[in-house]
């Protein structure tokens, strides 16, 4: 059936029974039955509600009870901003960190030690007489190396030529790598060294990165150009060769006060008592030295203890 559907008339109303007492049965001859006719569809009656002004004022009661009295305000309306402004700092960044870190790990780095430079040449110089008479012979020499001063990688060198002719050039050829590469480096004449048969040139020579270990080698030999034709001077066929020396300041001294100085967190060892008079009697004897002597044993004569004797417990035992 739907909704919309008017219901029949039959079976519209039901009869309800109501039951009297069970002590009113007993008195009346007839069953009487007490019929009330109840619409099938009709709603059950609901209970008339109070009147809005009350359901308003109930609401208000128990809007009071909840807040508490409390009550709400703005702040503008006191006085006060409406806008809190809060600053905050912000994270320390890596670089910072890093930078902290750093910080705190040079101070339980050791120091680096400085390296001390020094150049040592690998041949021997010549005398005056010597190379004079080398120098006639194959028109250029080296006369000397030296070390440059505050240049501790550096070291400069004299060439004397024979002057055979007007126009003249000397150039050092040097290599650090064992002659896989090579440079021309052109010397520079001295004035004033002319003395008549000889004139000098003078040159400077550096090691760079990363020949500058111990042990590093310049090998260089010497080209003197003149309109006659080119010399050359190698150090009879061995070439000109100038070590590099690196050492460094001894520092053993300072490790040592650092050592000493540093505290162990770990609880110090505790002495025995026997130790501590160990110790104690070999400071006496540091203190006080007593010279040793032979020490003999002197004869004595033994005491000899005699025991009391009671005369009357003595006696009290003989008559019994």
């Amino acid at each position: 059936m739907s909704f919309l559907s008017i219901p029949s008339q039959e079976n519209l109303f039901t009869a309800v029974k109501n039951a009297k007492p069970t002590d009113e049965e007993d008195d009346d001859d007839e069953d009487e039955t007490e019929v009330r006719l109840i619409p099938r569809c009709s709603p059950i009656p609901r209970k008339r509600g109070s009147s809005i002004a009350d359901e308003t004022a109930e609401y208000m009661r128990i809007q009071q009870a909840l807040s508490g009295g409390k009550r709400v305000s703005f702040a503008d309306t006191t006085g006060g901003d409406l806008v809190d402004v809060k600053e905050f700092t912000a994270f320390d960044s890596e670089d910072e960190d890093s930078a902290k870190w750093e910080e705190e790990e040079a101070k339980y780095r050791q120091a680096q030690q400085t390296p001390i430079y020094c150049v040592h040449p690998e041949f021997c110089m010549p005398s005056d007489g010597a190379l004079l008479q080398a120098v006639r012979s194959n028109k250029v020499e080296v006369e000397d190396i030296s070390a440059v001063e505050n240049e501790p990688l550096a070291f400069c060198g004299v060439i004397r030529v024979l002057n055979i002719s007007f126009n003249k050039a000397v150039y050092i050829r040097s290599t650090m790598d064992s002659w896989t590469s090579y440079y021309d480096h052109p010397a520079d004449y001295e004035p004033g060294s002319h003395d008549g048969e000889t004139d000098k040139f003078c040159f400077k020579l550096c090691f760079a990165s990363p020949y500058t270990t111990h042990g590093s080698r310049i090998e260089f030999v010497v080209r003197y150009e003149t309109s006659e034709g080119d010399y050359w001077a190698n150090n009879s066929k061995m070439n000109y060769v100038v070590t590099l020396l690196v050492s460094y300041e001894d520092t053993s001294s300072e490790k040592e006060m650092y050592i000493r100085n540093v505290r162990s967190i770990l609880k110090p060892h505790k002495m025995h008592r026997q130790e501590i008079e160990f110790e104690l009697e070999d400071e006496e004897e540091q203190e006080d030295p007593i010279p040793s002597r032979l020490v003999r044993p002197i004869p004595t004569c033994p005491v000899i203890f005699q025991p009391e004797l009671d005369v009357e417990l003595i006696e009290a035992s003989a008559t019994t």
